[in-house]
């Protein structure tokens, strides 16, 4: 049986980092990396990092530089009235 590996895009690895903050509050590049290897995706991490700095970007997610790497989570005020 012949496994299919999946190519990851910029779309799945935002989708991914979302999912990880959402359990458990924020997340890393290696976090995705291995959420998305469980999930049946070829995954390297500079690949990877370069998806999540693009999405965090995009979507105005908070970024913690804790100098080996880097934590992102939703912004405090994401779900405020």
């Amino acid at each position: 049986m012949e496994t299919i590996v999946k190519s990851i895009t910029p779309s799945v690895v935002s989708q991914a980092a979302a999912t990880l903050m959402v359990a458990e509050g924020g997340t890393s590049t290696l976090l995705v990396q291995q959420f998305l290897r469980n999930q049946g995706y070829q995954s390297y991490e500079a690949e990877v990092s370069k998806w999540l700095n693009v999405a965090a970007e995009e979507a105005g997610w908070a970024v913690e530089d804790k100098g080996l790497f880097r934590v992102y989570s939703f912004p405090e005020n994401r779900f405020a009235a």
